[in-house]
Order: structure tokens, then C-alpha cells, then sequence
């Protein structure tokens, strides 16, 4: 930007969003520090010194996206080479796609994972409500040798008063379906965005600003596991995780009253008119001993 006066310069770098305008400046700031310390003008457009400094930043171990930054503050900063903007000449064209196939981007993690299959397991393993799962307390959870448990920061919706409920699970032979595991993998991976802001609830948010999950989030991320395993998810909500791990647990020989305690009903009626799914036994699977499908 030779030839123009401080205020013109200023007014140039304001055309660019603040966060273009901080990343552009740290840029400027390697390249006048590289070329300071090769006793070259940093205002110089020489495309040689250019080439000479993205391949030095591509031999330090820098990303292709960095890299690419650097071109377009060089662009943005030096004189024109050619009649072209410098980081648009062939030459520092080719240059860049061969930082490219040399060092490709790669994904931020080599293994993806999904916060939903803690969720949905918790929900099928604990018969809690989506807005029950949201309002686990994080600082609750312990775990042990092959288990876990951890509290809620309010009231159950059908608990009136007494003490805040305490859930314990047990971990599974199958690691693919064990809450506990998934549960301590989920934390796990959530630990390096944990701030004293939004270490209240157990679920957060896996982008930024990392806030604790509301009811509707988690009813999302449940409902994605649900579609995934082909249920209609038109007809069935998150909520309907309830219905069908009690009716499972029935099925199994499960106690009512143990269903009933777990899904924090008061009377058996209501289970059997409103979440219990399981189907009756057939005549002849009675007696053949068949399951009815």
C-alpha cells in the first residue's frame, strides 16, 4: 500500500470484518518479521521473497488454510506483480496447490462421535424425560468400577417435593449400547470446552460458545438416533423412549413396581393406558411358546 497516506491505509484495513482484519494483521506481522530478518523490505512486492516465504511457512508445518491466509494478506497488502495481485500470479498459483497435495487438510478429529447416542441411551436406560436429561447435574456424576451415578438440579415433573432424584446405571456387556461407557466418553471428550460458565449441566453444546443444551436440543439429538434406526419419527417423539424401554422391561419380567418407580409414575393405570406398548401374547404363542411379532 505505498503511495498512500496513514488515514487512506487505516480506512483500507477498516473495509475488512474485524475478524479479517485480526487474522490479516498477525499474517502481516510473520511476514514483516520473515522478511526483517532476511534484511528484505517487507512493502517490496517481489514475487520471489513471496514464493521464498509460503514455502518456508509450508516447511514449518503450517496448514494449507493458514497458508492460504498469509497469500491473501500479501494479496491484499503488496503491489500488484504483472498486472495480476500477487497471490493470483500462476506461479504463486501453482505453489499453493503444491502445499495442497504435499500437506491436504485433514478433519479436526480422526475419529467423529455423536453427543445424541449419550442421550438417547441415557433416556431408553433411565426412563427420563428429554427435559429431565437437559437438567442433569454435572458435578453429580461419579463413576465407579462398572457404573454410574449422578442427580438432576430440579425436581422430576411429577415429583412435588422431597429430595432431588439420584439415578444409578449399570454398565452393559455390549460397549456399543453401555450408557456408562458412552456417558464417560461424553465426558470425556467435552472436558477441554468445560468453563466454570457452563459446568452446571451434564449436556453441552459441542459448538461453540459451548452453552448447557435445553430440553429442545436434546429432543433433537434423540429424535436423530431414533430416525437413524428407522423409526418414524413422525409418529414417535423423543418421549416415546420412555414408553418403550418400560415396555421392554415388562416384557423382560421386570416388577411394575420397578417400572413404575424408574418412570416416576404414581399409579400402574397410568403406565398401561399411556406407555405401555407391549404386545399381548397370541393364543397359540402361549401355547407353542412362540414370541408374538
Amino acid at each position: 500500500m505505498r503511495g498512500f497516506s496513514a488515514t487512506v491505509v487505516d480506512l483500507l484495513m477498516a473495509g475488512n470484518r474485524p475478524n479479517t482484519h485480526s487474522t490479516y494483521e498477525s499474517a502481516w506481522r510473520k511476514w514483516m518479521d520473515w522478511c526483517l530478518g532476511r534484511r528484505s523490505n517487507p512493502l517490496s512486492n517481489d514475487l520471489g521473497e513471496a514464493l521464498e516465504f509460503l514455502s518456508h511457512l509450508h516447511s514449518s508445518g503450517m496448514s494449507y488454510s493458514s497458508i492460504n491466509i498469509h497469500r491473501s494478506m500479501l494479496s491484499s497488502t503488496l503491489d500488484p506483480v504483472d498486472g495480476l495481485r500477487i497471490g493470483e500470479h500462476p506461479v504463486e498459483v501453482k505453489l499453493l496447490k503444491g502445499c495442497f497435495n504435499q500437506n491436504p487438510p485433514r478433519p479436526k478429529y480422526s475419529v467423529t462421535w455423536d453427543p445424541s447416542k449419550a442421550a438417547t441411551l441415557v433416556a431408553l436406560a433411565t426412563l427420563m424425560r428429554v427435559s429431565e436429561i437437559a437438567a442433569i447435574e454435572f458435578k453429580s456424576v461419579t463413576f465407579s468400577q462398572n457404573g454410574v451415578k449422578f442427580s438432576l438440579d430440579s425436581l422430576r415433573k411429577a415429583q412435588r417435593s422431597g429430595p432431588l432424584q439420584t439415578f444409578s446405571l449399570s454398565g452393559c456387556p455390549d460397549p456399543k449400547v453401555c450408557p456408562v461407557k458412552t456417558l464417560k466418553e461424553y465426558i470425556e471428550r467435552t472436558n477441554e470446552f468445560r468453563t466454570e460458565a457452563n459446568c452446571s449441566r451434564l449436556l453441552v453444546a459441542v459448538i461453540p460458545p459451548h452453552k448447557p443444551v435445553s430440553s429442545n436440543t436434546v429432543s433433537r439429538w434423540i429424535r436423530s438416533v431414533l430416525n437413524n434406526a428407522g423409526v418414524d419419527t413422525d409418529v414417535f417423539g423423543a418421549n416415546s423412549t420412555r414408553g418403550a424401554a418400560a415396555s421392554k422391561a415388562a416384557v423382560s419380567g421386570l416388577s411394575i413396581e420397578a417400572i413404575l418407580r424408574a418412570g416416576s409414575w404414581a399409579r400402574e393405570s397410568t403406565f398401561r393406558r399411556f406407555y405401555n406398548r407391549s404386545a399381548e401374547p397370541t393364543f397359540e404363542s402361549a401355547v407353542f411358546g412362540q414370541t408374538h411379532n
